[in-house]
């Protein structure tokens, strides 16, 4: 299992857009977020799906906290909160 501190924090409508995003990853399941703790767990088969599971995740924005470089900006937006 794979813990994810993200450095953007999520709303519970975030939660669901977010959850969504990640599901369409062949191999990845049992995705749950914790709002509060801007925390993102996740099963994986392959090394290649938990780098999968952090390039969208900074895509939507919410990157892995501590990745050097994260705009604000993003290519796509997940919530509109």
């Amino acid at each position: 299992m794979a813990r994810v501190e993200v450095q953007q924090g999520f709303c519970d409508n975030c939660s669901v857009c977010i959850k969504k995003e990640l599901q369409e990853i062949d191999e990845v399941n049992n995705v749950r977020l914790y709002p509060k703790e801007s925390l993102i767990t996740f099963n994986f088969m392959k090394a290649n799906k938990l780098s999968a599971v952090l390039n969208i995740l900074s895509d939507i924005g919410y990157p892995e906290k501590g990745e050097a470089g994260f705009k604000k900006q993003f290519s796509k937006s997940v919530c509109s909160c």
